[in-house]
């Protein structure tokens, strides 16, 4: 690809980033905070994070690379797997997460779904880091994703300042060989709190039999938001690479 086109396609990406930053500067709160915020325990909240902080750190400690064995890597980073794969497998993944959730809502139960729904998220990430040639497992990469997590379900003016820290840490990565070597649960803290302050309310009507069904539908929107995202990051990290590279060899 030349720089001409590589100019093109991040004009695209960019196009394509503003679109999302802009739906989420006015995205609104879940409509049922009102109605539920006197049902809802003091303690949820609490329970929400600290459910998503364990499954972040059981999945980077020891399940990142059995995540990995479920699909297949090498044919993703080689570009062999098909477009139209790519979509049927995210649609799978989709459903599953969907029916599992809808499933525990329908018995009351909306918390143990949480590890399932964290390992969904993170799998469908690690396939678009390895589709555009980009690591997953090392903790400088676990520290991307959980701030491209973050970023993604962020509102209002901090969605384009986290925007902005998500181009500077790929920045730091890619041309500074910046080499994660702190402490991650500082932003395993951010992520999870960002997961648990969007899936509040929802998590919450999951608990209760039969209107449960409403939280566990809501997984996949979260899923696609996520995914959407990590998209545009890494398809836009991938051709700034790509443009210092051809200007190098100019």
């Amino acid at each position: 690809m030349d720089e001409k086109e590589i100019r093109r396609q991040l004009r695209k990406v960019r196009h394509k980033e503003t679109e999302i930053l802009t739906r989420s500067r006015f995205a609104k709160g879940v409509n049922l905070e009102s109605i539920l915020n006197k049902y809802i325990p003091d303690s949820l909240e609490n329970t929400l994070n600290t459910a998503f902080r364990e499954a972040f750190r059981l999945i980077f400690d020891k399940g990142s690379g059995i995540i990995g064995k479920t699909f297949n890597e090498q044919k993703i980073r080689s570009g062999g797997g098909s477009e139209a794969q790519a979509q049927k497998q995210w649609m799978t993944d989709m459903l599953l997460t969907s029916v599992e959730g809808t499933g525990l809502g329908l018995i009351g139960v909306g918390l143990p779904d949480i590890a399932v729904f964290t390992g969904m998220l993170l799998r469908s990430i690690y396939q678009t880091a390895a589709s555009y040639q980009f690591e997953y497992t090392t903790k400088t990469e676990q520290v991307f994703i959980l701030k491209l997590i973050e970023g993604a379900l962020a509102r209002g003016k901090r969605a384009e300042e986290l925007s902005s820290e998500v181009d500077a840490l790929m920045r730091r990565i890619d041309r500074e060989n910046y080499d994660y070597y702190g402490n991650i649960n500082e932003q395993i803290e951010a992520a999870a709190k960002a997961l648990s302050d969007e899936t509040l309310y929802l998590k919450f009507v999951q608990t209760i039999p039969i209107v449960g069904i409403a939280g566990g539908l809501s997984n996949p929107i979260y899923l696609n938001k996520v995914k959407n995202y990590a998209d545009v990051k890494y398809r836009k990290r991938r051709l700034l690479i790509q443009q210092r590279q051809a200007r190098d060899n100019a």
